[in-house]
């Protein structure tokens, strides 16, 4: 990765970053899933699509972008067939271990355990690696119970798809897979017997009988938001990043790009919107509507940076933040998460009475109700999640400009 590129895109970065600082944000707003947030800052409970459920689509999306552009990259640096899949099986792989890792928590989640256990239990730590403690109404990190999927597993699974199709074949191709996986995803979901709602429907039913509930998503263990049937219209998603990315690498005018970009994305919006009243737009189950949809609104947010900055070419001062997190994704969100697992699972004092690291910092910072700061109007509990997740994201983007300062870039 050369961000120094005088043929690099900038809009780019500055879309990944945003993308990346949305989900360190979103993902540190609470310390648990109970934790009040601000209605505008919480996913649709079910149907719909909030300003939130847009930024894993749009990360989805901007994967799509740039393996269009690194794979064309490769080829023109006359990289063999085998080689390019050798890259891509190898990245593929990485992508799916980092978010077993740390998604789905297993070795270190079970780690910070082993330290700092959860609650007395005579059963030993390697005997915990493979099974919780029996009866346990805590959640223990174990092989019996880890989650197979997550987000960096779909993207895993989104990044391979995509990439063999763009070897293989030509952008109306790709379209017309994308509109075939979007078609025929509908028509499952469809199908008699099943119904959209939660752990209902054909992907949550082949979920449980492929992976069990127990290496389901913890909070339900009837459904994962990331399941397998899902990550079909998922690929979709990517797709639409692909050939955004051709239209981007052609020979055509920028004035003539940026038009195509906000027209495809005001199209994709509508025709989302209308499909939503027959397939209703639903993140959890990341529906065909909603691929349409959320893709409309990251063609229009990338348009709106690639005016900005590689168009009118605007020194976006206020903008290099995002740079940083966005030429180095990876590390920014492994980085994070990795910290909010440690932040929520280790503690002070014993496995009978303690507070975990996440408290200590939060009610040293906020104090219990808010009076450290003495706002006795504010002592919502929404204002101090807010204000922690601004923090955590903050402490995430210095670090971040660090490496990029030092031109240190982590990519796999």
């Amino acid at each position: 990765m050369n961000p120094d590129d005088p043929k690099r895109l900038l809009c780019l970065d500055i879309f990944r970053g945003v993308t990346i600082a949305g989900m360190i944000f979103v993902n540190n707003l609470a310390a648990w899933t109970d934790t009040p947030r601000l209605p505008r800052l919480t996913h649709a409970e079910w149907h719909g699509c909030t300003l939130v459920d847009l930024i894993f689509p749009f990360f989805i999306f901007i994967v799509g972008v740039s393996t269009a552009f690194s794979l064309e990259k490769r080829a023109k640096m006359g990289e063999s067939l085998p080689r390019l899949y050798r890259h891509i099986l190898i990245r593929t792989g990485l992508l799916f271990l980092l978010g077993l890792v740390t998604g789905s928590g297993f070795i270190l989640g079970w780690l910070f355990q082993a330290i700092c256990p959860p609650e007395v239990t005579q059963k030993s730590i390697w005997a915990i690696f493979l099974f919780p403690p029996l009866g346990s109404e805590t959640y223990f990190f174990s092989l019996a119970n880890l989650r197979i999927m997550g987000v960096l597993q779909r993207i895993a699974l989104v990044y391979l798809a995509v990439s063999i199709l763009l070897i293989h074949s030509r952008w109306r191709v790709q379209a017309l897979v994308a509109g075939g996986l979007l078609l025929l995803y509908w028509g499952l979901m469809s199908l008699p017997g099943f119904h959209l709602e939660p752990g209902a429907d054909l992907g949550a039913f082949i979920d449980r009988a492929i992976f069990g509930e127990a290496h389901l998503w913890r909070f339900s263990q009837t459904w994962d938001p990331e399941g397998l049937l899902g990550t079909l219209p998922a690929i979709a998603t990517g797709l639409c990043g692909a050939l955004t990315g051709h239209w981007l690498k052609t020979e055509r005018d920028r004035s003539d790009k940026l038009i195509g970009l906000f027209l495809f994305g005001f199209f994709g919006i509508f025709v989302g919107t209308a499909w939503g009243y027959l397939f209703p737009l639903n993140k959890h189950l990341w529906t065909s509507s909603f691929v349409v949809y959320t893709a409309g609104y990251a063609l229009m947010f990338l348009a709106f940076w690639y005016w900005l900055v590689d168009v009118k070419q605007v020194k976006a001062v206020w903008a290099q933040p995002l740079v940083w997190l966005g030429t180095n994704p990876l590390l920014a969100y492994c980085g994070a998460q990795i910290g909010g697992l440690a932040l929520g699972t280790l503690y002070l004092g014993t496995p009978a009475q303690h507070t975990h690291l996440i408290s200590v910092i939060s009610n040293a910072i906020f104090g219990v109700d808010w009076d450290v700061v003495c706002q006795t109007s504010w002592r919502d509990p929404r204002w101090p999640s807010l204000c922690w997740a601004m923090i955590y994201l903050t402490f995430w983007t210095l670090l971040m400009g660090l490496f990029y300062r030092k031109r240190l870039f982590f990519k796999i």
